[in-house]
């Protein structure tokens, strides 16, 4: 893999599209990238020529950010000791389940850089059949389970039935009960009311539920990963004392891409 990031010089010269997005501020070049248009046609860029993957989004969807989610499968797989315990090295972490693919580009890096096996659900129909293409236009089909979760978290979707998963991953919704989606612009897209379940007073509540019912799907070994925004550090602290009330050993990191940090928080199963 190249270095990670890509110079908005060189995403034009790859995209002239791009140029119709471009302004110049303190002499130096910049993108609109509160154009939903700007945005999607960069993350396209770091994608096929920082990550080499083909991959597309649905155009009402969010905009995934694809280096905060690099970082967030690398912290998780790269990382060996976990207070003197010692985790299962990468190499042995090959069963995995993410929940709220979208447009599948965190299964789709997992299987392609860590050569996994990986299920990963959606609720929405539109996401899943852009997420079906983008893992058959990356050969990753022989990796990659895409499944439509009508509704479900992990209980009662019958493809995960007596499964055992190594790690079970998810960047989930996180709006809390009061968020509206026709009025606010998330990540480039105006987000779809299924997009704001987190629910909770915090937005707390879809991440408790991973956590509860991922119980039953972990492996001894396994760990449960979820990234989580900076704000508001009330929902960390909830779902950080859930993973030591059920016994898992907490780790917490933070990512910064940007201006942007987000936290990853893992429960490991020792």
């Amino acid at each position: 893999m190249k270095s990670l990031g890509l110079k908005i010089e060189d995403a034009i010269l790859l995209n002239k599209d791009l140029k119709k997005y471009i302004f110049y501020k303190n002499g130096k070049i910049r993108l609109d990238f509160k154009n939903k248009e700007a945005l999607y046609l960069y993350n396209k860029m770091i994608l096929k020529y920082v990550f080499n993957l083909e991959m597309d989004f649905h155009r009402d969807a969010l905009i995934p950010t694809p280096i905060n989610r690099y970082l967030f499968i690398k912290n998780i797989f790269e990382e060996r000791n976990i207070k003197n315990e010692v985790q299962k090295p990468h190499s042995q972490i090959k069963n995995i389940l993410e929940i709220g693919t979208g447009s599948g580009i965190i299964a789709i890096m997992i299987a392609k850089y860590y050569n996994c096996n990986v299920y990963a659900t959606e609720v929405v129909k539109e996401y899943i059949k852009v997420a079906k293409k983008n893992v058959i236009n990356n050969n990753l089909e022989d990796k990659i389970k895409i499944i439509d979760s009508k509704g479900k978290i992990i209980k009662g979707i019958p493809e995960l039935n007596n499964k055992k998963f190594d790690l079970i991953i998810s960047y989930p919704p996180f709006y809390s009960i009061n968020s509206v989606p026709s009025k606010r612009s998330f990540g480039g897209a105006y987000a779809k009311e299924v997009e704001l379940i987190g629910g909770g007073n915090y937005g707390e509540n879809f991440s408790l539920k991973i956590i509860r019912e991922g119980m039953e799907y972990i492996s001894h070994g396994g760990i449960i990963g979820l990234m989580m925004p900076h704000k508001p550090k009330e929902r960390r602290q909830i779902l950080e004392r859930e993973i030591k009330n059920l016994g898992l050993i907490l780790k917490t990191d933070e990512i910064k891409t940007g201006k942007r940090i987000r936290h990853i928080i893992k429960g490991y199963n020792f």
